[in-house]
């Protein structure tokens, strides 16, 4: 008679077992590698949007999004715009179009679920969904008033922080 006898089946459901821990626990590293690359992101960006500041000597800067799972690129105007209430810039890196990130969309969704952990991740000014750089690269609120800035990224339980340091500018992760 063909079949399986009771021993195989125990057997194949324990090397099973086995190896649905073995993915669980390699899966679980994911949020960390994703939380990575979305700081590795954001940080690049904030320094593209610093140098641009120092470089044309007027604010650039990056609005968080209200779903928190995004940000754009602008420049100062001190009107109504695109991104966050000012024009964005172009993206170097995307053919020329506004310089618009989502976590959910970026590079085939590689960081689909990261968020802010906050709505109101940067500086505590008004608003406080907007850091921008003067044209020595500090970050400033959307008056101009250098501020000490941090925001945390996370995903599943994995989270990083970033800080800006008031009049120098430097970034730290």
């Amino acid at each position: 008679m063909d079949g399986f006898t009771l021993i195989e089946m125990v057997l194949i459901i324990i090397v099973v077992a086995i190896m649905g821990a073995v993915i669980a626990l390699n899966l679980s590293g994911l949020s960390d590698i994703k939380v990575s690359n979305a700081v590795n992101k954001v940080v690049g960006d904030l320094r593209y949007a610093q140098q641009l500041s120092i470089t044309t000597q007027s604010r650039h800067g990056l609005t968080i999004n209200a779903a928190q799972d995004g940000y754009s690129v602008h420049i100062h105007t001190g009107g109504a715009g695109l991104c966050g209430g000012e024009p964005c810039i172009k993206d170097p890196t995307n053919l020329g179009l506004d310089f618009i990130v989502n976590f959910d969309f970026y590079q085939q969704s590689q960081l689909s679920g990261v968020r802010f952990s906050s709505p109101t991740p940067f500086c505590a000014g008004a608003p406080s969904n907007v850091i921008e750089f003067d044209k020595l690269g500090a970050p400033t609120d959307t008056a101009g008033t250098v501020m000490n800035c941090t925001s945390t990224i996370g995903f599943s339980g994995s989270s990083r922080t970033i800080m800006i340091e008031p009049n120098t500018g430097s970034l730290t992760y």
